[in-house]
């Protein structure tokens, strides 16, 4: 938990919805600009799922599997003798690298050119292909949507109504009706 991963993408299983985007990793789950925005785009369709669905998440998403599986081919040949743990290849934050390695089952003394087929294919497959299952709400059952919106400047400060369409008014949250 927080640890930020600036750019990943994130994709609901079962649709064409996706986000790619900076993504926090938290104490209760995943956050950021990219799930935030693929959750308002999806709002209407994970109601629909009663909020049960899966997710993946590409940590890399300049690399599906295969472009993956050359670059660490190409790593093992540039530089066998490094040390996994201590070597980041790709820029991603230390502990999630470190997690990733460690959920492979990758010893921790572990050299480029040392890593087998097996521990290699799935590190692969979690760096591109991380799944999440998602059963229901948060803790408090709140939503919110990210998208959407109202520029100030199209609104009457005084009044609080639209510049755009006469007689429709707007208030600020909190304020009574």
């Amino acid at each position: 938990m927080g640890v930020s991963v600036p750019n990943a993408l994130v994709k609901i299983t079962g649709s064409k919805l996706q986000q790619q985007g900076p993504v926090l990793i938290t104490h209760w789950g995943l956050s950021g600009p990219g799930v935030l925005k693929l959750s308002a785009y999806a709002a209407r369709e994970l109601a629909e799922r009663n909020w049960e669905f899966d997710v993946v998440v590409n940590w890399l998403p300049d690399y599906n599997e295969q472009t993956l599986k050359e670059r660490f081919l190409q790593l093992r040949n540039e530089n066998g003798s490094a040390l996994l743990y201590h070597k980041n290849p790709f820029g991603l934050p230390q502990r999630l690298w470190e997690f990733l390695l460690k959920e492979c089952l990758v010893p921790e003394n572990s050299r480029r050119a040392d890593l087998q087929a097996k521990p290699q294919n799935e590190l692969v497959k979690k760096l591109t292909n991380y799944l999440f299952t998602v059963k229901g709400k948060t803790t408090f059952k709140e939503e919110f949507v990210t998208a959407g919106g109202i520029t100030l400047g199209e609104i009457d400060s005084n009044t609080m109504m639209s510049k755009k369409q006469e007689n429709l008014f707007f208030r600020r949250r909190g304020d009574r009706c």
